[in-house]
């Protein structure tokens, strides 16, 4: 349609550009005192034309759709307004005589162009609103810093990255932790998403397919299987909670990811304690390995986690034991180390000490993999490899202790506390860095017929000597046991 405010010669062979018909209703409609003047001199100001555009756009077709949409689809209270060529955003709340009317301005243009992108906003706005249970502002500062763009697919990708500096940056996880435990999990599940075929389009289908694809492998009701799903549920939430990712991906409830979790069908194997005796000889083979000898003795002596080998000092005269288990509890109120005590051998008086004072020499330092280890998790692995390396733990304890494991000389230091001693349970427990109930369920296991002999022995010996203390007994038996040159005779 040719345009009215053409005149002369132009009108008939040509159409004014938008910015031309603007220029032109804004001269047209420059006032003058009171009344508006046609013709006037001088050129208008930048103020005279936005007024010209929010009065041309008020008018406009598809800014009255637009709004139409907004409100079916979002309910009422949405106002859409140009804001020198931007649309702002308000949202009424209240009564019409107490209303709120908080705004935003966003860098979308005011044009139809923009209209998907609007309506889009708007819906990721309400949804955001109502389930953090913020405003308006709070809202769009949580959307407008995702790496979502309105309107557009979510970069998994950018997530990820921004995850992990939130998992790393609030002290939840050190940087190594999660670069090993948690960094393969998230790029499993990104990579189920963007998939060019098969991906997965929600929480629940992704957390079936990452199942299907990663665990197959692992047994049901694992704690390897938990930890997968639990991880890829965490980073979901962040990505809907604050990356404004589409609310399809917030995880199902927990019955759905029990059921992907699983239930062990057979029963967790406990870990057998090195007895007093096999300690000895594992001792004596290591002989030639003053390194590894030095590792094994601290962590039989002082009931230690390999993983705490890697974390020991000494203070006041006395060991200490940094702390190895790290959470989101523990990060906030990290633990202060432990003190450490020996609990030796009646063979080898004393060794625990002296092993400690070798170690604060420097004669004898601790095998180069764990001095050298990144995490505690590294530490805890290269003792586990020096000990299968050495043929009497690989090919002589192995077979002589079904389920063998570096955490079996942590255990003999339990079971010495709980047979051969008259250490009370609570004392061991703090001093193996665990409560009382970890060191029961663990120690119960061990006691077999013969130990529960000696200890119904032991009861009616009180009976019969008249309710002699427990301490004072355990400690003459101790005795009587170390005349006799064996523990098998307690």
């Amino acid at each position: 349609m040719v345009s009215r405010y053409m005149q002369g010669p132009a009108k008939a062979s040509h159409q004014l550009t938008p910015d031309a018909a603007l220029l032109a209703f804004a001269r047209k409609h420059t006032r003058c005192g009171k009344h508006t003047c046609k013709t006037h001199s001088s050129p208008p100001s930048s103020d005279h034309l936005h007024k010209a555009a929010r009065f041309m756009a008020k008018a406009a077709p598809w800014l009255k759709d637009l709004r139409s949409v907004v409100r079916r689809s979002n309910g009422p209270g949405w106002v859409l307004e140009d804001q020198y060529g931007r649309f702002k955003i308000q949202k009424i709340e209240g009564t019409r005589r107490s209303a709120r009317r908080p705004s935003i301005s966003t860098p979308l243009p005011f044009a139809p162009s923009s209209s998907d992108a609007v309506t889009a906003l708007v819906k990721k706005l309400r949804e955001t609103m109502a389930d953090q249970n913020i405003g308006l502002k709070d809202a769009y500062q949580l959307i407008s810093e995702s790496p979502q763009l309105t309107g557009e697919a979510t970069n998994w990708n950018v997530v990820a990255d921004r995850y992990r500096s939130f998992r790393v940056d609030s002290g939840t996880v050190s940087e190594s932790n999660y670069n090993t435990n948690e960094a393969y999990r998230i790029r499993r599940a990104v990579d189920l998403i963007t998939a060019r075929a098969g991906a997965a389009h929600d929480a629940g289908a992704l957390l079936r397919l990452y199942t299907e694809k990663h665990l197959t492998k692992i047994a049901p009701g694992s704690s390897g299987r938990k930890r997968n799903l639990l991880d890829v549920c965490r980073f979901l939430r962040f990505a809907v909670k604050r990356c404004a990712a589409d609310n399809l991906w917030l995880p199902p409830d927990d019955e759905e990811v029990a059921l992907l979790i699983g239930v062990r069908t057979t029963p967790k194997e406990d870990t057998p304690p090195v007895k007093p005796e096999a300690l000895i000889r594992l001792l004596d083979s290591l002989e030639s390995k003053p390194e590894l000898h030095l590792a094994v003795g601290l962590a039989a002596f002082y009931g230690l986690r390999p993983a705490e080998l890697m974390g020991l000092s000494y203070e006041d005269g006395k060991l200490k034991v940094g702390n190895t288990k790290r959470n989101s509890r523990t990060a906030a109120t990290p633990k202060k180390p432990r003190t450490a005590r020996a609990l030796n051998l009646k063979e080898l008086p004393g060794e625990g000490e002296r092993l400690v004072q070798l170690w604060r020499s420097g004669l004898v330092k601790l095998p180069t993999g764990i001095r050298n280890a990144k995490n505690f998790k590294e530490c805890g692995a290269a003792f586990g490899q020096y000990l299968d390396r050495h043929p009497f733990w690989d090919e002589v304890l192995k077979k002589e202790i079904t389920g063998l494991k570096p955490y079996s000389l942590r255990h003999g230091f339990a079971q010495r506390s709980a047979l051969y001693t008259p250490i009370a349970i609570r004392t061991a427990a703090r001093l193996m860095g665990h409560d009382v109930r970890t060191h029961m369920k663990h120690y119960g296991q061990w006691i077999d017929d013969q130990d529960m002999e000696k200890e119904v022995d032991a009861a009616n010996m009180v009976l019969a000597i008249g309710f002699l203390p427990r301490k004072e007994l355990v400690i003459s038996e101790l005795k009587d046991t170390s005349s006799r040159g064996s523990y098998s005779g307690r």
